[in-house]
């Protein structure tokens, strides 16, 4: 249960990408984070029957799970990961992130069915920070969110969202920061 909840939040905690122009959704894109982790987008590849982006978390250079993204007008949808050799599929898939922009109060939530359990993913936009992290100063969309699941499983998180850009910052619930150290946009 604890690799479900890691796999969930570690695509959650991404440098998302995106859908249009509110999300980079570019192969080859990838965000590297001072924690360690680069997580790179490619694709596109058939998974379940569709088309979907890869979004693969590399730690020290070594790949430890895929997100399996598809964008649309409404947003980016999470079908599916792999981690730990195991496949997951969402059902339904889980909205990640909107279509912009956002306002403070702005909220989403989704529910899907990953490996026999019950996932609730809870998102809502609390304001506008400055941030200033290693790949550069941004004004960013602070979002508090929270991952639940059927077995009393519980995660909260905030993220720091740029347009066109990404995930910038998250902050975990025991208050470690990880902030965005540098892209590279196709």
């Amino acid at each position: 249960m604890k690799r479900l909840l890691a796999a969930v939040a570690l695509l959650l905690l991404a440098g998302s990408a995106p859908a249009q122009e509110w999300h980079r959704s570019e192969p080859g894109s990838s965000w590297t984070y001072t924690n360690g982790e680069t997580q790179s987008l490619a694709g596109p590849r058939e998974f379940a029957g569709q088309q979907v982006l890869v979004l693969t978390h590399w730690l020290r250079g070594e790949p430890v799970s895929e997100d399996y993204l598809v964008y649309s007008p409404d947003g980016i949808q999470q079908v599916g990961s792999a981690v730990g050799g195991r496949t997951l599929t969402f059902s339904p898939p889980l909205l990640i992130l909107p279509a912009g922009p956002f306002s403070e109060g702005s909220s989403w939530s989704g529910s899907a069915r990953v490996d026999g359990t019950d996932v609730t993913v809870t998102s809502t936009v609390t304001g506008t920070r400055g941030v200033d992290a290693p790949a550069g100063r941004y004004n960013a969309h602070v979002i508090s969110q929270v991952t639940e699941t059927g077995s009393g499983g519980r995660t909260a998180v905030q993220l720091y969202f740029v347009p066109d850009v990404g995930i910038v910052r998250y902050v975990l619930e025991d208050g470690t920061v990880v902030d965005l150290l540098e892209t590279n946009f196709q």
